[in-house]
């Protein structure tokens, strides 16, 4: 499943942490993306809520990433943090993956500090 692929690594994610934040295996992240073995429909569900994309669009159903509930939440999203948004444009490449590096970090940390919790 390339699409499964492609969204985990545009994420910056291993396998091994995909598994973690969806609560299942490595081994099942990699049958399904190697193989494309079938993908149980409760890991279905969570990846696509992890993702924010619909279940066709994790199916190769639809073209269409996002359906109505996302696109809301997505415009929701611009409209609050549309300053940070413009200003992220006009980074260069660089900076950009650094803005993302310092987010995943974050995020991260935050993930260590509620398991210790």
């Amino acid at each position: 499943m390339g699409r499964l692929k492609d969204l985990r690594n545009n994420r910056g994610l291993t396998q091994e942490r995909l598994a973690v934040e969806i609560g299942t295996s490595q081994q099942t992240i990699s049958r399904i993306e190697a193989k494309g073995d079938l993908i149980p429909v409760d890991l279905l569900v969570r990846l696509s809520k992890y993702y924010n994309v619909s279940v066709d669009y994790l199916l190769g159903l639809s073209e269409e990433k996002y359906n109505q509930a996302s696109r809301d939440r997505m415009t929701e999203y611009m409209e609050k943090y549309d300053t940070e948004f413009t200003q992220y444009d006009t980074l260069t490449p660089e900076y950009q993956e650094i803005v993302k590096s310092v987010i995943h970090t974050l995020y991260d940390l935050q993930e260590k500090q509620n398991r210790e919790s």
